[in-house]
């Protein structure tokens, strides 16, 4: 089975949104910042989820072009 393009970049944004949330977010929890790391952390969740089903619409849309083609 071979993995979709849309799935690959959900995945690494999945992973940076992680290492980043570690990175950072456990520096915002102990200064005290909870409000700014739950809306950074909700938001990147929001925006994967989008890009999600965005490019996964395009490679909908670039199949079915191709199957007009064909």
């Amino acid at each position: 089975m071979k993995i979709k393009k849309y799935q690959f970049v959900t995945c690494l944004l999945a992973v940076y949104a992680i290492f980043m949330t570690f990175y950072f977010g456990l520096d915002l929890l102990k200064t005290g910042q909870e409000i700014r790391f739950w809306i950074t952390f909700i938001s990147e969740i929001v925006v994967i989820i989008l890009a999600y089903f965005a490019l996964r619409r395009r490679d909908q849309y670039r199949d079915q072009r191709k199957r007009k083609a064909d």
